[in-house]
């Protein structure tokens, strides 16, 4: 008798007789199914919530502190990004300005330190390891004044850091009203944390403007919300920013507590002239 012919086998990589290969026979279509709603999904929050690119200037940020999660569009032409050491509270001058340490190591111009700040970074170094603070203290000055210093980073390791003046918003100057309100609201969002900052301008006195970023707090917002802020207009154009204000100003909140409160610009124009 001749031997039954054997059955073929239908579509490559799955049996269809018996075990193992029946099971992905029948798991195949649940597969594509699932996959195919994964994509609706995905298309669907696409269009819903675009996608966030902190790095250019014509992205989205999204704040994580807001009360309605809000998307902010940057201002156009960020330049680049600063990864900040632990910011100090002495480094809060007021409201609106925050002294911040990048480490070299981690910036665009690590390349571009002047020898003679590494050579006295290793000679202090050497004299704090011998304990000669004196000599320690003498190339400190000549960090200090070249715009470097050596501070600890998370690992509480000393690291050289170049020092920037940041500014974002206009807050009330520490010695009129709501000055010192605005100034603790700063120090307590951002004292002891790293900062991400977005540059895109600087300012007639030589500080960098930029967003600024504290653990998922867009930080322009948050001080205009709570009302000891006011948007930055010379440097800034965003809706957003102006709508923040408004909306602190509607409901009397921080500073629009007063009716007519005085502007920062206006009181440092009066201080310069004299008359303040």
């Amino acid at each position: 008798m001749h031997a039954a012919p054997r059955r073929r086998r239908e579509g490559r990589g799955f049996h269809v007789r018996g075990g193992v290969g029946d099971e992905h026979a029948r798991l195949a279509p649940v597969l594509l199914h699932c996959i195919g709603a994964i994509a609706l999904l995905a298309g669907a929050g696409r269009t819903l919530f675009p996608k966030e690119r902190l790095c250019l200037g014509s992205s989205w940020y999204f704040s994580l502190a807001s009360v309605a999660q809000t998307f902010v569009p940057k201002s156009q032409g960020v330049k680049y990004e600063l990864h900040t050491l632990p910011v100090d509270v002495r480094a809060v001058t007021d409201g609106d300005t925050i002294t911040v340490y990048v480490d070299i190591a981690d910036h665009l111009e690590s390349g571009n330190v002047p020898r003679d700040v590494l050579e006295a970074a290793a000679e202090r170094a050497k004299a704090r390891a011998a304990k000669n603070f004196q000599g320690a203290d003498a190339m400190q000055k000549i960090i200090l004044d070249a715009g470097y210093r050596q501070v600890p980073n998370m690992r509480g390791e000393q690291v050289l850091a170049k020092k920037y003046r940041i500014r974002g918003i206009d807050a009330p100057e520490s010695f009129m009203p709501y000055g010192k309100e605005a100034k603790e609201e700063l120090v307590k969002l951002v004292q002891g944390k790293s900062l991400k900052i977005s540059i895109y301008d600087s300012d007639r006195y030589g500080r960098l403007v930029g967003d600024v970023e504290c653990d998922g707090v867009f930080v322009q917002e948050h001080m205009l919300k709570k009302g000891f802020a006011w948007h930055y207009t010379a440097y800034d154009h965003r809706v957003e920013l102006n709508k923040w204000e408004n909306q602190a100003k509607a409901s009397r909140t921080g500073l629009w507590a007063s009716p007519n409160p005085e502007k920062p610009w206006e009181w440092r124009k009066q201080k310069r002239i004299g008359t303040v």
